[in-house]
């Protein structure tokens, strides 16, 4: 029988009394323990549909919500039961017997009020497309039905009379905010106690002794000891990166096979493997690491047969046998070291306790939220000590920690009695995983942490995707107390989890929003341990009883067909399905329970009709498939929240009328376009008036399509790209889409392309009523045909605007003000055909607004003006009545200027700007002097400044003087020429400090030259495309190049027939320690 999934806070261990089994308790506390946790919320959730189905004007008889209101009572009456039934469910057996049957009951219950809410929305729907005008009756909804619910939880309510249960009310609202900062506790990476172990395995890695072709280095050591964030460092280590030719990174786990780890090494080098079979895999593999020496990192592996390890090593073996390749191997096991090693294995010791107390100490006291009294660092130093040694639990009951700031709390924390089941070694982290959930964690928080499982071990799991998931399953239902939405309450539990280091590894975007995370392999282990009488990640094992699944995680190879049957009723109750590799077709209307249903593979080629039989789905997820069109039926699906097409390229038709998914909340399609053209799929959007992301808006001609769709999405939030602006009238149509009440974070803005010269009279005043709100981080303006752009656009209100890019504003004729945005990142100017000037307006007003500003672009990093074909000069700030002196792009990086072939003269400040690291410059003859910058230039000008280590050249129609070479650099480092002029390409030779050479598109070059060997600091040399190239240089001169490590030749075909079967008689230095690759066209 299927026993909990997560545990009640800080109630369970405390109420077992003193008598009490160690066995037995250990035995439990290691069960899973769904009852507690799926009742405490899911009787909430049951509370909050019934009253909601009672009291909402929703057109039910009276005598339905009469049984409705009567419901309700039972179910405040089980409530209130819940939590002392939880308590007692440990010591007594009959109790936790009613606990399980009670939860299946509820499950039925939830279905059954599903089908109600169902109804409800149906009726809305018909209403609204005006094909009822009046109340007709439903065929779910009738009394009877609730009555019998009713008795048959007023049957629970008696059988439980005998056990002398209190009732209790409890506050069911979490008691943690997160108003504190996490941004600190997001470092998983720090390290505490490891310097030694770092410095030891990159010696060993780096040492010249290490001569084998391959070596491999086992970092054993027990769960959480840090073995992965210990390798990271080594991985990341600068001289790793400068020994080593090739790194890559391989999660292994559990399955441990030659394809995955080929696939895993060429996804760690960012290569597209869409479609490629094992025979092309192995090829892209051949092509990346031969001739190089490379580092692997096999992570947590967990293979103990000889046999496949054997079979990986031959087949790295046949790719490259060059010597010094290195594999660093983590796992928890001694077996899987000795059947890999050839160093001796590297043994991962605890940490000390002074160690402990130092991590534990600076995740609990982050930001100073409270100070550290004497009486708390005694009690904290006792709990880290009950770590064990064990980073990673130190960081998780410091992160639990850091919300709790009363003594009473540490000390409650510290006499926990689960502390007694530790051995000496306090080695079952398990059981201190169990303490932070008891002692933190919300059911709800529980259930969600449980629910992640589903995800596989290793997968960055997108925070979208996991609220979405979160809320389709129910777990994020409003508290009545909040105003908050449930996308709120999925983020404030996604933070929670993060600053409690259940989750970890979190990436961010550019805007500086939580994207993404991981779980660590021990939380995984975990959340499996305690949902796994619900949560299965099947992948062909044989299974005997699939009857209490509720998510499923199933996957195939897509050739084969699985070895488990999805008919009858084995997966009657199941809420979630994530798929990969299987077509379901028809069956899929099976699961008529589903609330996620997430299907990917390209072997999937159809979405059946079948699917408007899933009537309690709240999210669809296609990924990847060969589906050409989606059914009609999908319209039916009115409790649909979230609705997501993601790389799925071949498909060209929507449904029609999505607007009658009246619950929707979330639409993405990827970058699918040409999809939001659809003129029937997307009327009468201002009808889903619960969405809150639209990534893209099409606006038409038509009612239905016009912008005004957008002004009843009041909780529109993220990011969207509107289009077709050129059919917005007026400034007071602009104004109906509400942007500014709209919280977008990321807005693009978009005319059309081609349009008529003489239509341009509008944009102005559109573009004004389109003011967005003033949290925007991200601005995007192209086909805009105003002369000027409206005030809004720099006004300081936007203080949190990082990016700004203005693209072919062809009748612009002034850049806007932006010199005093302060956070301001990005800026991308291009296509402004009119405007002649940048003047001091650009960088701020000549009015004094901003008089006490002292720097101007005080966060820039990036400028780029592009095809600003009219732009004659660009002035200073100097003509700005600020007073005192004001400093100017004091952050600036990357500076790029293309196709302004009128512009002569940059601004001082660019000149005596230090930041300046790369300069990019290209059609701009008439462009006298650039900066002093260290990295690289492409450039088209007469003088080049002095200093560089880096220059490219590129394309002859760029004006390059005949002396801006001759005179040239003694540090020059790298340089790279395409079809440069013949007088320039002799005068390479003079560039001695010269470490890497490109040369591409040298249509006259027969024969390299013998000048080549006096570039003795030479590393790198790239030849590219030379289609007449016939000759190298002789053998002497090319032994002269004793630091050559990589030559690289590619669309060289006269070239190629030079070339012997072994090259490395033309390039004899390549021989030790070097790389050739060797390509013709």
């Amino acid at each position: 029988m299927a026993v909990s999934n997560v545990f009640i806070v800080n109630k369970i261990l405390p109420e077992v009394h003193q008598g009490l089994n160690h066995t037995w308790l250990e035995f439990q506390v290691k069960e899973e323990y769904i009852s507690e946790i799926v009742l405490n919320d899911v009787v909430d959730k049951l509370i909050a549909n019934v009253f909601s189905l009672a009291t909402e004007d929703n057109g039910f008889e009276l005598s339905f919500k009469v049984e409705l209101k009567n419901l309700l009572e039972t179910l405040f009456r089980i409530k209130f039961l819940l939590d002392d039934a939880q308590k007692r469910q440990s010591s007594d057996e009959s109790v936790l017997i009613w606990l399980k049957e009670l939860r299946d009951v509820a499950y039925n219950v939830d279905n059954v009020l599903d089908e109600f809410s169902y109804e409800s929305s149906w009726q809305k729907v018909q209403i609204q497309n005006q094909m009822i005008n009046q109340v007709c009756s439903f065929s779910f909804c009738i009394p009877d039905k609730v009555k019998s619910i009713k008795q048959l939880l007023d049957k629970f309510v008696n059988d439980v009379a005998g056990f002398g249960l209190r009732m209790e009310l409890v506050n069911s609202i979490p008691k943690m905010s997160l108003d504190m900062n996490i941004d600190p506790l997001l470092n998983d990476s720090e390290v505490v106690g490891r310097e030694y172990d770092v410095t030891k395995i990159v010696n060993l890695l780096i040492s010249s002794s290490n001569q084998q072709v391959i070596s491999i280095l086992p970092i054993v050591g027990i769960a959480g000891l840090g073995k992965t964030t210990l390798t990271k460092l080594v991985y990341n280590n600068e001289l790793i990166k400068k020994h080593f030719d090739v790194l890559a990174w391989v999660n292994v786990g559990k399955h441990f096979d030659v394809e995955g780890i080929l696939r895993g090494i060429l996804k760690s080098l960012e290569e597209d493997l869409s479609g490629l079979e094992y025979d092309e895999i192995l090829e892209k593999c051949r092509e990346k690491l031969w001739a190089k020496k490379y580092l692997l990192i096999l992570d947590d592996v967990q293979n103990e047969d000889p046999k496949k390890w054997d079979a990986l090593k031959g087949c790295l073996l046949a790719i490259n046998s060059k010597t010094g390749n290195n594999i660093v191997v983590t796992t928890r096991s001694d077996n899987v070291a000795e059947i890999m090693e050839t160093h001796p294995k590297h043994q991962l010791e605890k940490l000390s306790k002074d160690d402990c107390w130092s991590i534990f100490k600076k995740r609990t006291f982050v930001n100073g939220k409270f100070p550290l009294a004497l009486d708390l660092e005694a009690i904290g130093r006792e709990i880290a000590k009950r770590c064990g040694g064990i980073p990673w639990a130190a960081r998780v009951l410091a992160g639990v920690m850091c919300f709790k700031c009363e003594k009473s709390e540490w000390l409650s924390f510290h006499n926990n009695k689960i502390w007694d089941l530790l051995d000496d070694d306090n080695n079952d982290v398990f059981l201190i995983s169990k303490l932070s959930l008891d002692l933190f964690l919300t059911p709800s928080l529980k259930r969600c942490l449980a629910y992640c499982a589903i995800f596989p071990k290793y997968y960055e799991m997108k925070k979208e995707e996991v609220i979405q998931h979160w809320m389709a399953e129910g777990f994020l239902e409003p508290f009545k107390e909040s105003n908050m939405m449930m996308e709120e309450i999925g983020n404030m539990y996604f933070n929670i989890l993060l600053a409690t280091s259940f989750f970890q590894n979190a990436r961010k975007d550019d805007y500086g929003n939580i994207i993404s995370c991981k779980m660590h392999d021990l939380t995984h282990d975990f959340a499996l341990s305690i949902s796994k009488s619900e949560t299965l990640i099947w992948g062909g094992e044989s299974l005997d009883n699939f009857s209490n699944v509720l998510h499923l995680f199933v996957q195939s190879d897509g050739h084969t067909t699985p070895g488990i049957s999805f008919t009858g009723d084995c997966f009657t109750k199941l809420r979630s399905l994530v798929s990969k590799n299987i077509d379901f077709g028809d069956m899929l209307s099976n699961f008529k329970c589903l609330r996620v249903l997430k299907l990917s593979g390209h072997n999937i080629i159809e979405l059946p009709n079948s699917v408007e039989h899933l009537i309690h789905l709240r999210l669809l997820h296609i990924l990847r498939t060969k589906i050409e069109e989606l059914p009609e039926s999908i319209i039916k699906l009115f409790n649909l929240q979230t609705l997501i097409i993601e790389e799925c390229q071949g498909i060209k038709k929507l449904p029609k009328d999505l607007s009658n998914l009246i619950n929707l909340r979330h639409i993405n399609f990827d970058n699918l376009i040409w999809l939001w053209y659809d003129d029937k799929s997307f009327k009468n959007m201002g009808r889903l008036s619960c969405l809150q992301t639209l990534p893209i808006f099409v606006v038409g001609r038509d009612e239905g399509y016009r912008i005004k769709e957008l002004g009843p999405l009041k909780n529109l939030r993220g990011e969207i790209g509107i289009y077709d602006l050129v059919y917005v009238k007026d400034e007071e149509e602009a104004k109906s889409a509400k942007l500014k009440e709209k919280e977008i974070f990321k807005l693009g803005l978009y005319w059309k392309y081609p349009r008529a010269a003489d239509n341009y009279d509008n944009d102005e005043k559109v573009l004004e009523g389109l003011q967005p709100h003033q949290n925007l981080k991200s601005l995007k303006i192209r086909w805009y045909g105003g002369q000027k752009f409206p005030s809004w656009v720099g006004l300081l209100l936007y203080h949190n605007l990082i990016e700004i890019n203005l693209i072919q504003c062809w009748e612009c004729e002034e850049v806007p003000t932006l010199g005093h945005l302060p956070s301001l990142w990005i800026l991308e100017m291009g296509g402004m055909d009119k405007v002649r000037s940048i003047g001091s307006e650009f960088y701020g007003y000549n009015d004094g607004s901003y008089r006490n500003t002292t720097t101007l672009f005080p966060a820039l990093r990036t400028l780029k003006l592009q095809c600003m074909f009219s732009l004659e000069e660009w002035k200073d700030a100097k003509e700005l009545r600020i007073a005192g002196e004001v400093l100017v792009f004091p952050c600036l990086e990357d500076l790029t200027i293309i196709w302004c072939p009128k512009l002569s003269y940059l601004p001082d400040s660019l000149h005596t700007c230090i930041s300046l690291q790369k300069l990019v410059v290209r059609y701009c003859g008439d462009l006298r002097c650039l900066p002093g910058v260290p990295f690289i230039i492409r450039c088209g000008i007469k003088e080049l400044p002095s200093g560089l280590q880096s220059v490219e050249y590129l394309g002859n129609e760029d004006s390059v003087g005949s002396t801006s070479i001759q005179h040239s650099h003694p540090s020059l480092q790298k340089l790279k020429l395409s079809a440069t002029p013949h007088y320039l390409q002799d005068q390479i030779q003079y560039f001695i400090a010269l470490k890497i050479l490109w040369i591409q598109e040298f249509g006259e070059m027969v024969a390299l030259p013998e000048w080549l060997g006096d570039l003795s600091s030479l590393q790198e040399l790239y030849i590219v495309d030379c289609k007449n190239l016939v000759h190298l240089p002789t053998e002497e001169t090319m032994r002269r190049l004793t630091k050559l490590k990589t030559v690289m030749i590619y669309g060289c075909p006269k070239l190629n027939n030079q070339i012997d079967h072994n090259p490395f008689i033309q390039f004899p230095n390549l021989v030790h320690g070097s790389v050739l690759l060797l390509r013709a066209v």
